[in-house]
């Protein structure tokens, strides 16, 4: 069970770097704050992933 949550975590994270990131498409602002912009929640407080 540790195993599993240690690689929830570690996808937990990998999520986060990815939608931090500036994107040239999104006109250089992150997919988080793109995201916040046009529904106004803040994902990154709702700490909820699904695979």
């Amino acid at each position: 069970m540790r195993l599993i949550n240690m690689a929830i975590n570690d996808v937990k994270i990998a999520i986060d770097k990815r939608n931090s990131r500036l994107g040239k498409c999104l006109g250089f602002k992150t997919p988080y704050q793109v995201f916040l912009e046009r529904t106004g929640v803040d994902v990154r407080q709702l700490g909820v992933v699904h695979l």
